[in-house]
């Protein structure tokens, strides 16, 4: 075998003294055919296969071992709790029109129904399937969401309480007082149901090599705001982009004031401040 075969490792296509050889590897590779096992070069064959073997296990350990966790998509969630405002409000105004609250005769108007009803949260009285069965399954949908998002247990239940507190005192508030059962139940039940059902449940399906028809239904119920907001990309053809902001809101000067400064420091200002505002954009 050359020097440059003994310095680079080589593998070997032919047996005999005068051996033709073919570097297929480059550096690190060894030649299978090293007659004398304590010559250089089958030391250095010896080696590379152990290198190799390690690397291979090691690269077998990588591959079988579970993926870490995905980092908190903040703006995969923004875009959840858009959507399910967004399905929230189309399902609440036929509701609305067809209902007791299109009434053209009745004495308040739609903003003052919704600030009387969110000044008095009552406990209701609701069936119990609705507060202890329905309920806690909402509530582990939008626990399922976060964590498919990338949230951690106590982020997902923190974001299932806020859900909850966004649908009591936003939608639902147009048509009656928000519920002390609702605003408990939905968040820490719920947290329960997608922690030790639904979670383990969908581990079991996602580890399986194959799914059948009834896997895939069990992974949309078990997280239908995730369905149905792929359903709806599906649909349109389109992923909307949802950005929800906290802005300032100002006020722009009146003419005296305008009139007490010069021309260029009053447009140079900025406006004052009347508090700040929730702003949402959505780009197509």
């Amino acid at each position: 075998m050359s020097n440059d075969c003994e310095t680079n490792g080589c593998f070997s296509l032919r047996g005999g003294d005068e051996r033709s050889t073919t570097s297929v590897l480059g550096p690190g590779a060894f030649s299978l055919l090293s007659r004398d096992p304590s010559a250089p070069g089958a030391i250095a064959a010896a080696d590379a296969v152990r290198s190799t073997a390690e690397d291979a296990k090691a690269f077998l350990w990588r591959a079988l071992a579970p993926l870490p966790p995905p980092g908190r998509d903040w703006k995969g969630l923004g875009l959840d709790t858009a959507l399910l405002l967004g399905y929230e409000i189309v399902v609440s105004v036929p509701i609305y029109l067809t209902g007791d609250g299109a009434d053209k005769g009745q004495p308040k108007g739609l903003g003052e129904i919704w600030w009387d009803n969110v000044r008095h949260p009552q406990w209701d009285s609701d069936a119990w399937w609705v507060n202890y069965v329905a309920h806690p399954y909402v509530g582990g949908a939008y626990y399922i969401r976060a964590r498919e998002r990338g949230f951690g247990a106590v982020g997902s239940f923190v974001y299932a309480a806020f859900l909850s507190t966004m649908f009591e005192y936003g939608v639902e508030a147009f048509f009656e007082p928000p519920s002390y059962q609702d605003l408990i139940v939905t968040p820490v039940a719920g947290a329960l149901v997608g922690a030790l059902i639904f979670e383990p449940l969908r581990n079991h399906i996602k580890a399986k090599p194959e799914r059948v028809w009834y896997d895939k239904a069990l992974l949309m119920l078990t997280d239908p705001l995730g369905a149905a907001n792929g359903m709806f990309a599906w649909l349109f053809g389109v992923t909307p982009n949802f950005e929800l902001q906290l802005r300032p809101l100002s006020s722009v000067p009146d003419g005296s004031a305008r009139r007490l400064m010069p021309s260029s420091r009053a447009s140079a200002a900025p406006p004052p401040s009347r508090g700040m505002g929730l702003e949402l954009t959505v780009r197509y």
